[in-house]
């Protein structure tokens, strides 16, 4: 899964004219089936065979820790193309 993330800047900004629907909106960019969140969390971060199962994550799937971990490198990468964007603007 390999996103354009100053196309997808681009997509909210046209949708959306605030910052508010910032994390709604990267999370539905998310994998839903686990192979999909497998795949996307090995090609974003690596091997999720090194995963910490911390306290929070008491009572979670492995694929919902994932998807976790996933949402916070897309959203890093969200605001870094954010950010460009408004530079050239």
């Amino acid at each position: 899964m390999s996103i354009d993330w100053a196309e997808e800047v681009k997509e909210y900004k046209k949708q959306y004219d605030d910052e508010d629907g910032i994390h709604e909106y990267v999370e539905s960019l998310l994998p839903v089936y686990f192979g999909e969140i497998y795949t996307t969390y090995h090609d974003v971060i690596g091997t999720p065979l090194n995963i910490q199962i911390e306290p929070q994550h008491t009572g979670l799937q492995v694929g919902e820790i994932m998807q976790g971990h996933i949402f916070e490198a897309f959203l890093g990468r969200f605001y870094e193309a954010w950010n460009e964007a408004d530079e050239e603007e």
